[in-house]
């Protein structure tokens, strides 16, 4: 079986890849007002990677042509020369992105002269059946098209149908059909030979400056006998053209293994050494988690405690005067999980809302937890009255703010959240506060590198029967004063956000 499958791999050892990567993504705005649209992430990858290494494991591609437009310099930086990812990427220029997609395939011609096989940059392909191309008549055809079963008549809408007749044979296609009777749907995945290219390219040069609609020049070659065949593709497929989209690409990726992903919690002890040791336990002994991580600033003999369960590892700062954002950052940088959350030393958070907030991650980026819903707040918290109305005020102008990216909270400040190790590493340069205006800064960080947020009701409630309420150092004027400075700072400052990850020699990229 193996040689077969080696034989097969040498045989497609001349196709090159096709990745048309142009285009203006203004159905993603603004998740794509700084990033070209193939480089949005999917559980921390970017989507022009995932199709590139789709190519290079399931195809045997080595050589890639990229076609870039508007954001180039951004994909050509992210790529290089494609030797981290263990291809060779060439790269395509197209200034005229009004002609549309059939330009930007029509522009590889003179560069092209055996099979390649074209993916569209922006879709999403999980566990796909790419690598049965190999057997597939595609060397008998101008083009093979994918085909997959749409889940819906909505989805076949956002792509393309196709007429089939006998061995597969494609009569016609139809750009986001409105009568939709067949749910068999083509997807962004081509194997096209060097004279369909160069049939793409004469046609534009009879007429320069008149767009070809890609779908539709297809279908009129195949109405007229050519010979197109379709593939049937299996597995999970999104077509990443809004925010929706994205979503649920994020979902698929993050459900199709989260049970195996690992959870750190980081207990950020704020000047409550000889407190922790009853709080800390019980998180430890909660299955969702892998370990719990303990910030503190100084040792004590309840540490020492904790120290001794198995799932808890202490981490003590060389200055017991650290400030309590540095203190957070030292926890998350030690932490060693795919999930990351966060809670306080007041013990004012319950155990059994972890598996809520680890439900809602995997379909978000950061999953917020507020304090503010009355139906949540137990007796003895501090989250009441005026108090309670700071914060929801505080939140409604972060959503003012940031009014674009659907944000909408009503706790921004909430200690109790989780989020991708990922998400993280992509923010953690850009987190500044040092006191407890890093909680609502990783918030508008997140926002700013175009993630999602979902925020969430947690349990709210005083722990510690020795006082009457939440103790908090922090409910005053000035740390109000520090928060609103840096909201203001973040959405009016010169920074544009987390900047763009890069590819790491070896094929990494940085998550």
């Amino acid at each position: 079986m193996g040689n077969t499958a080696d034989a097969r791999l040498r045989a497609m050892a001349d196709m090159v890849g096709l990745i048309p990567a142009a285009g203006r993504g203004v159905r993603a705005y603004p998740y794509t007002e700084t990033v070209p649209k193939c480089l949005l992430e999917v559980d921390g990858v970017p989507l022009l990677r995932r199709n590139l290494e789709l190519m290079r494991d399931d195809l045997a591609i080595r050589d890639v042509y990229v076609v870039v437009g508007r954001h180039g310099a951004r994909i050509r930086e992210y790529l290089g020369d494609g030797s981290a990812l263990g291809v060779r990427v060439h790269f395509i220029q197209n200034d005229r992105l009004d002609l549309d997609l059939a330009w930007s395939v029509a522009l590889a011609a003179p560069r092209i002269a055996s099979p390649c096989c074209m993916i569209l940059s922006d879709e999403y392909y999980q566990d796909t059946n790419h690598r049965a191309l190999l057997d597939s008549p595609y060397a008998s055809a101008l083009a093979t098209c994918g085909v997959m079963q749409a889940r819906s008549k909505k989805q076949l809408r956002k792509n393309y149908s196709l007429q089939l007749a006998e061995d597969r044979l494609v009569v016609g296609l139809v750009e986001k059909p409105t009568d939709v009777d067949d749910l068999s749907m083509g997807v962004g995945t081509y194997v096209l030979q060097p004279e369909t290219l160069a049939r793409l390219a004469a046609d534009f040069a009879q007429a320069p400056d008149t767009p070809i609609v890609w779908t539709t020049w297809l279908g009129e070659l195949a109405a007229s006998g050519e010979r197109i065949l379709s593939f049937p593709l299996t597995g999970g497929y999104v077509n990443v053209n809004d925010r929706e989209a994205l979503n649920l690409a994020n979902h698929l990726a993050r459900d199709r293994d989260f049970e195996s992903r690992t959870a750190s919690l980081v207990y950020v002890v704020d000047d409550a050494e000889d407190q922790v040791e009853e709080p800390v336990l019980r998180f430890a002994e909660a299955p969702e988690l892998a370990e719990v991580v303990v910030a503190a600033r100084r040792d004590a003999p309840a540490l020492d405690a904790v120290a001794r369960h198995p799932k808890v590892r202490v981490r003590v700062s060389d200055d017991p005067r650290l400030p309590i954002g540095d203190l957070v950052r030292e926890g998350l940088d030690a932490a060693r999980g795919d999930v990351l959350l966060t809670a306080y030393s007041d013990d004012s958070f319950s155990v059994r809302d972890l598996a809520k907030l680890l439900v809602y991650l995997r379909d978000a980026d950061l999953v917020l937890g507020t304090r503010t819903t009355r139906q949540m707040i137990e007796q003895g918290t501090n989250m009441r009255g005026s108090v309670r109305a700071v914060h929801i005020g505080l939140a409604k102008l972060m959503e003012l703010l940031w009014w674009r990216f659907d944000s909408r909270f009503t706790d921004v400040c909430c200690v109790y959240r989780a989020f991708w190790r990922s998400t993280y590493s992509l923010i953690r340069g850009e987190l500044r506060g040092t006191g407890v205006e890093i909680f609502p800064e990783m918030v508008i960080e997140v926002l700013r590198a175009r993630r999602r947020v979902i925020e969430i009701p947690v349990h709210y409630g005083a722990r510690d029967r020795e006082h009457e309420y939440v103790p908090s150092r922090y409910q005053n004027a000035g740390t109000f004063r520090r928060i609103l400075g840096m909201m203001l700072r973040k959405r009016f400052g010169r920074s544009r956000g987390a900047p763009l990850r890069r590819l790491a020699a070896g094929g990494g990229d940085g998550v």
